[in-house]
């Protein structure tokens, strides 16, 4: 038996192995790592996490060069599974082939799939580094086949109908998540902020009609209340902020705040502040920044210049901080 293509076969099998473990296991690295470390060691001057950063900015590179190296790979070791056969039997095909490139495959599944994977899961930042110079000089050896590849992806794109919105518009939202677990992971942010982002991306762009009062559910009072009474009122329903109205209308266009009402002496009018004018299809953000930039506890809520109800600062706020999504406030601004 000539001994050299049987060597031969062995080297290129384990090298086919080695590719696959190479490829397999930067494809899962990519999608573990942490680019908000790349970035710091980036901006420091690495220059691995650099060009990490490339292949960050431009998956579609990233991911035709795993595709090209996971076949490369896959046929490195069919060819060498026909090598060995012919260099034992002395004959290729047949059914030593196939009961041989069955034996063989638990090996190539556990050191070409399985351990690579699982190693780069649980250190990526590390593995990928390591082995981004190796990396790289494949993405340059396969450019003129990947190269056709990404534009052909880009052309399908094209023909998609969310080809008008950009990528990163699209995945903003998952990647600021992830930055956000991450900054939480070194310390940098606690679970206040955690619960704030969360809360916002879950309820920022609903309506402020999740939070209104109502009109019948206003606890208020009338101009010509007395202090004693909207004192009452106050106090039984826990508010710090009281809507008023005229006496023989239904909106609720003003408030007054109870600690101008207690601290006021008594000839003196406490003051009144008049509520901004929302309407019902406003977002709860959209509410909370024209609240804040006018300084007011309340706003009026229209529909077709009609009063449907108000909206609390207060309730805004909370339904923002709630990581569960909007609280349904049906009383006016709790102390």
């Amino acid at each position: 038996m000539n001994w050299l293509p049987l060597l031969g076969a062995l080297a290129l099998f384990a090298i086919g192995i080695r590719l696959s473990a190479l490829f397999s296991g930067s494809e899962t690295g990519f999608y573990r790592v942490s680019f908000l470390r790349l970035n710091i060691d980036a901006n420091e001057g690495d220059p691995i996490a650099k060009r990490l950063c490339w292949f960050a900015q431009n998956p579609s590179y990233f991911v035709a060069t795993t595709l090209i190296g996971n076949n490369l790979a896959n046929d490195l070791v069919t060819i060498a599974i026909s090598m060995g056969i012919a260099a034992v039997f002395q004959e290729t095909g047949g059914r030593a082939e196939i009961v041989t490139t069955i034996l063989f495959t638990p090996i190539i599944f556990i050191f070409g799939e399985l351990v690579p994977k699982n190693l780069y899961y649980r250190a990526p930042t590390m593995l990928l580094k390591r082995y981004c110079r190796w990396f790289d000089f494949f993405y340059r050896a396969f450019w003129i086949i990947s190269v056709p590849l990404v534009s052909i992806t880009r052309l399908l794109e094209q023909f998609s109908p969310d080809r008008n919105k950009p990528a990163q518009l699209v995945l903003g939202r998952q990647r600021l998540v992830k930055v956000l677990e991450e900054g939480h992971l070194e310390g940098v942010l606690g679970n206040a902020q955690k619960q704030l982002v969360r809360g916002m991306f879950n309820t920022a762009a609903q309506s402020i009609r999740k939070v209104m009062i109502p009109q019948a559910a206003i606890k208020g009072v009338t101009r010509k209340t007395d202090t004693a009474d909207i004192i009452q009122l106050a106090q039984q329903n826990q508010i710090s902020y009281i809507p008023i109205r005229a006496e023989h209308q239904s909106e609720w266009t003003s408030y007054i705040k109870l600690v101008d009402l207690i601290t006021s002496p008594s000839p003196i009018i406490p003051a009144v502040y008049n509520m901004p004018r929302l309407q019902v299809d406003y977002s709860m953000l959209e509410a909370l920044y024209l609240l804040r930039n006018s300084s007011s506890a309340f706003g009026a809520i229209y529909q077709n210049n009609t009063q449907i109800g108000i909206v609390s600062q207060l309730d805004l706020v909370k339904a923002l901080c709630s990581s569960d999504g909007p609280l349904l406030m049906t009383s006016g601004a709790a102390i």
